[in-house]
């Protein structure tokens, strides 16, 4: 099983992450975004979820893209739809791959999962 790291400040979303990470049985973190670029370069998850609207989340991604003990972890920001400034900040500073939260909720379970899923090895010849 593989460790994910929201940097999700709400509470009650936060909770709803919780619960999706049970029914998909990834290993989530809730990190502060002030412990989050060391959280990350200790045991390096499979994935970042961030809530671009944290404060400071986008200096976060330009410092966790800029470390390179982190650069290489996927980051997935979400953010509200009306916010279409942000979306283009956070693919500037290098988000990985930004969803506006409705889809960002609706894709939960596949992002989890598929953080929960070890990785295949191929077969040795």
């Amino acid at each position: 099983m593989s460790l994910v790291i929201a940097v999700v400040p709400d509470l009650f979303f936060a909770a709803k992450l919780q619960a999706a990470a049970r029914a998909t049985g990834a290993d989530l973190a809730l990190v502060p975004p002030a412990q989050a670029l060391e959280r990350c370069a200790a045991t390096p998850p499979a994935r970042v979820l961030l809530d671009l609207h944290a404060a400071g989340a986008i200096a976060l991604v330009r410092t966790l893209k800029a470390d390179a003990r982190t650069t290489g972890i996927p980051l997935v920001g979400f953010y509200s739809h009306v916010e279409a400034a942000l979306r283009t900040e956070a693919l500037a500073a290098g988000v990985d791959q930004v969803l506006p939260r409705s889809a960002f909720v609706a894709r939960l379970p596949a992002l989890l999962a598929d953080a929960a899923t070890p990785p295949v090895s191929p077969p040795e010849e």
